[in-house]
């Protein structure tokens, strides 16, 4: 009786968990379908931005900050001060699309300066595949190269924020990360400050505020593997403002 009980018992645990998996990959399935047909729609995912009118939003702001979720978690109110800033930051960007996203924007208005960062989301491929490393950075400079270009063709400055350092590993990350991605990252940073040699480009290294080891991030700034947190952001805020400053002439 007793065994026959037992039996039952692992039995509906072994159902639910299932039933549980089975929800949580169902959802999971959605959730991607979802967001693949939407980016069909929506390839720059401008729509994520949530702005009425993008077009004034454009014309009413002095500074533009473009990127991926690293810049689009940023409190713009921590940079403002007396100027109009515009966050157009979206999560999950690649350079590819924040190139696009300029060109397009710059079509609208031209700004005083533009504050780009982004990088991460094509580097991170890298894990999981090593031999992507060279094609990956190389898209990724054409792309840095091309924004340079129009912004000093519409005589806008910019600020170039290298990429930032990953967190403390997770678990599950472990699956999809490598050192080639560190090294990846350290290569990209150090290759950037070629671009920024010109009286339009300006570097910023976010890379030495936020790193602990030279390789991850303080953990005090950390939030998750790949974002930190409002600590993090302030710490970068009190030199970047700096910088903004001077090349606004308000220093």
């Amino acid at each position: 009786m007793r065994i026959g009980v037992t039996s039952i018992v692992l039995l509906l645990l072994l159902s639910i968990l299932v039933l549980t998996f089975g929800f949580i990959i169902l959802k999971t399935y959605k959730h991607n379908y979802k967001a693949q047909a939407l980016l069909r729609i929506d390839p720059l995912e401008n729509g994520s931005l949530r702005m009425e009118n993008i077009d004034s939003v454009l014309a009413d702001t002095e500074i533009w900050m473009l990127g991926d979720s690293r810049i689009g978690r940023w409190n713009q109110e921590l940079l403002s001060g007396d100027m109009k800033i515009a966050n157009l930051g979206i999560e999950g960007q690649t350079s590819s699309q924040v190139y696009h996203r300029l060109k397009n924007y710059l079509e609208i208005d031209t700004p005083g300066l533009v504050i780009i960062e982004v990088g991460i989301n094509e580097l991170k491929v890298i894990g999981i595949d090593k031999n992507l490393a060279e094609s990956v950075a190389d898209n990724y400079y054409r792309n840095i190269e091309a924004m340079i270009s129009l912004c000093t063709e519409n005589e806008v400055k910019m600020i170039l924020i290298n990429v930032f350092p990953v967190g403390r590993i997770e678990l599950l990350r472990r699956l999809v990360w490598n050192r080639f991605a560190y090294e990846a990252i350290r290569d990209v940073n150090e290759r950037l400050k070629m671009f920024c040699n010109t009286s339009h480009i300006y570097y910023f290294d976010a890379y030495s505020i936020l790193s602990n080891n030279s390789e991850t991030v303080n953990p005090e700034y950390q939030t998750d593997f790949l974002h930190i947190n409002t600590r993090g952001y302030e710490a970068l805020s009190s030199e970047l403002i700096k910088q903004i400053n001077i090349i606004t002439g308000k220093e």
